[in-house]
């Protein structure tokens, strides 16, 4: 992802998949038709911010331990274990000790356009929305790296024929294939309802929308719109995928970006409210209360005095 050393209050950065490949410091890094996949080593003063990707992205630990912060939930990431990022969500990675990271970063609309069965990888990415940690089993983490590792040699000569860029693609599609079936969940390895299929695919693109729009289009039927479909036939796939409707999914981002903006950066609430497209200060303090029972400024005043009081423990 995106390291920097900082002393500022942070500032949520948003970054395209173009950005990366042309912005990332890493030097270990490969990158072809939408994907980019890299090896580094992070230390502890590699202080990063906040920030957002237009992309997919799956970040393997190999050694260390990285802490990650994803849409307000903590997550570490030990040895051995895959975290699944989502596009446009909400990003914070650090770590307590020099730890070595493999990361693959795909382009949002990479897997769509180049897997004929994007209906087998769709749930990978829409299971980890409550769980983006999947551990691998002792005896495959190091093939794994090895898949990795062949991944990236084969990016560096896939250009020398239409061939090799067929290997590469393969390589591509083996990997991402043996993570979902070292998910271990069987809707990961038996998609038989294609009905089924298509509504989790139609909830990825749509969740992937809101995550784009959501702080100017609040309505269910832009997004409908933007996945040519009816309101009514958009509420039913989402509630039927997610037991959420279109609505809550939509004022749930936008309070996740809330709360994150007051937890970490030094913006006053008043141009949180501007940011996040509120009318007015006032509209967002009622938005915020109805869904956490305190005003934005109350919210924030709490986390001060809960770090105070941890800071004064240690």
């Amino acid at each position: 992802m995106i390291y920097q050393k900082t002393t500022d209050m942070v500032q949520i950065k948003k970054c395209t998949f173009e950005h990366i490949t042309k912005s990332y410091p890493c030097k270990e890094k490969s990158v072809l038709d939408g994907c980019m996949i890299m090896r580094q080593s992070i230390k502890p003063e590699d202080v990063q911010s906040p920030f957002q990707v237009e992309a997919y992205a799956l970040l393997f630990c190999i050694s260390g331990e990285v802490n990650i912060i994803s849409d307000l939930r903590s997550y570490t990431v030990t040895p051995g274990t895959l975290f699944v990022y989502l596009p446009n969500n909400i990003i914070k990675i650090d770590c307590k000790k020099e730890s070595i990271i493999s990361e693959v970063i795909l382009a949002s609309d990479y897997l769509r356009k180049n897997f004929l069965q994007w209906n087998k990888i769709s749930p990978l990415f829409i299971q980890t929305t409550n769980n983006p940690v999947i551990t691998i089993p002792t005896n495959r983490r190091d093939e794994l790296i090895r898949m990795l590792d062949n991944i990236q040699e084969r990016i560096k000569t896939a250009t020398c024929s239409e061939w090799n860029r067929k290997a590469y693609h393969a390589a591509l599609k083996t990997f991402l294939y043996d993570i979902i079936s070292l998910a271990n969940n069987p809707e990961f390895l038996e998609i038989t309802n294609i009905h089924q299929s298509r509504n989790q695919d139609y909830f990825a693109r749509f969740m992937q929308l809101v995550s784009q729009y959501c702080k100017k289009e609040r309505k269910v039927h832009f997004y409908a719109s933007k996945l040519c479909i009816s309101s009514k036939y958009l509420s039913t796939i989402i509630k039927e995928v997610s037991g959420k409707t279109p609505s809550r999914w939509i004022d749930e981002v936008i309070m996740s970006e809330a709360i994150f903006l007051l937890k970490y950066s030094n913006a006053t609430v008043q141009e949180i409210a501007f940011q996040m497209n509120f009318p007015n200060p006032s509209f967002f303090g009622k938005f915020f209360k109805r869904y956490t029972g305190f005003s934005p400024k109350t919210y924030r005043n709490n986390l001060l005095h809960k770090n105070t009081n941890l800071s004064a423990s240690l």
